[in-house]
């Protein structure tokens, strides 16, 4: 039991068989962005965890409610955040790194650890090129009219060549060899949120041009541990990006990004 009751309602949305008895708390915004690849390790090793999506009413919710109790258990608090008992991670690569460990994904061995975080800083530094796509304050994409135009520039540039990087660097099938690493649901984000805008702006798959990089992609898609995440709400009905500043959410023009929700994924 977490001593940090953030007095949240929970609702069960999954059942399935587990081996992991483990239960943590995830926060992030209620879109994939971030944590789409940490709720996708849960998912990988059937491991039960709520997680937390905050929206329109984040300013309430996050900055108002959670936040002030959180940062006094880490100063550097901020989203996403895993809570695991008394101890609460926080920053992207971090938490990825944490997952990777507690739930037993990621290799003990060195050398498959920096080659991991290689892949995890590579695939950060295209989603950061991604956001000055994807949302106005960098000033390269302000209108929504210019996402297409600005989203085939960032695809023929700073995706390809960050793509054609991780191909020469990816062993195969995964990108540390047989098993999948925290690292490789951290590209598969990137890899599927490319493609979701490749044909958005009528182009050809980026992530074609890389048979390596297409293979793991697929390869993970087909994972028998993952069916549930790819139905759930949190894959297919939520936002790719923020839904209050976006150009793009990779949803239809009825998309509502709503409030808050506190989901409990459960596995037993």
């Amino acid at each position: 039991m977490s001593p940090f009751d953030l007095g949240k309602e929970v609702e069960v949305v999954e059942e399935a068989h587990t081996r992991t008895a483990i239960s943590m708390i995830l926060g992030y915004h209620k879109i994939r962005g971030l944590a789409a690849p940490l709720r996708m390790m849960f998912y990988y090793k059937e491991a039960s965890f709520t997680h937390i999506g905050y929206a329109s009413d984040m300013q309430e919710e996050w900055f108002g409610k959670d936040k002030p109790k959180l940062i006094k258990a880490n100063a550097c608090i901020n989203l996403p955040y895993v809570i695991d008992g008394d101890t609460v991670v926080t920053q992207s690569n971090t938490c990825a790194l944490y997952l990777g460990k507690k739930l037993g994904i990621d290799s003990e061995d060195f050398g498959a650890f920096i080659k991991n975080h290689t892949v995890l800083d590579q695939a950060m530094d295209l989603r950061n090129d991604l956001m000055n796509i994807v949302y106005p304050f960098a000033g390269k994409v302000v209108l929504p009219e210019e996402f297409p135009a600005g989203a085939k520039k960032h695809l023929e540039s700073s995706a390809a060549g960050t793509f054609g990087k991780l191909e020469g660097y990816c062993l195969g099938p995964y990108m540390g060899g047989d098993a999948p690493q925290s690292g490789d649901f951290m590209l598969f984000e990137m890899l599927d949120q490319h493609a979701s805008i490749c044909k958005a702006v009528g182009v050809a798959n980026v992530v074609d041009a890389y048979p390596k990089l297409k293979a793991l992609h697929a390869k993970m898609k087909a994972l028998p541990s993952l069916r549930a995440y790819f139905a759930s709400d949190a894959y297919k009905a939520w936002a790719q990006n923020n839904g209050l500043f976006t150009h793009y959410t990779g949803l239809g023009p009825d998309f509502e990004y709503g409030n808050a929700v506190t989901t409990r994924v459960a596995f037993e």
